[in-house]
């Protein structure tokens, strides 16, 4: 993804920008349609959320349980629908001291939660290890994930 932003940076400055004699530069003479054309080409290569997306981007980062993980997405968001997920790409319900996370995508968001929880798994039970690191604060939360997932196997 960060070549595909690259090259098409090197195609925006190249065909949107002439030199400046005066000062020397190269200096792009339409910065907005050159921001346009990058956000463009990185809504284009993120795939839309859906079921099998996520459960394609949880297996190819080898999240451990990705079936459990996927089930606690569509706990948190009520099947991809929530606002937080929508406005913010927040499939997990994670938050700072200020509130409720945004992320540019919701790879960005997947990307986070293996940054905070995948990483500091071990082995064993993963619904322990989710009260353990006090994912959420229902007591039933590992319930209703379970039921998820038996649901959708």
């Amino acid at each position: 993804m960060k070549k595909i932003l690259l090259l098409c940076l090197v195609f925006c400055v190249t065909a949107f920008s002439s030199f400046n004699s005066a000062t020397n530069r190269t200096v792009c003479t339409d910065s907005v349609l050159v921001k346009n054309m990058i956000a463009d080409t990185i809504s284009d290569s993120i795939p839309p959320l859906n079921y099998e997306n996520l459960k394609a981007e949880l297996i190819r980062r080898n999240i451990p349980c990705y079936d459990i993980v996927l089930a606690q997405a569509i706990l948190e968001t009520g099947n991809f629908t929530s606002r937080y997920c929508r406005e913010r790409n927040n499939l997990f319900g994670m938050r700072t001291s200020k509130g409720y996370k945004s992320y540019a995508s919701w790879i960005d968001c997947v990307a986070d939660y293996e940054r905070r929880f995948s990483k500091r798994y071990k082995g064993g039970d993963y619904y322990l290890f989710l009260k353990k690191c006090r994912f959420a604060e229902d007591p039933y939360y590992g319930f209703k994930v379970r039921r998820l997932v038996q649901k959708n196997s």
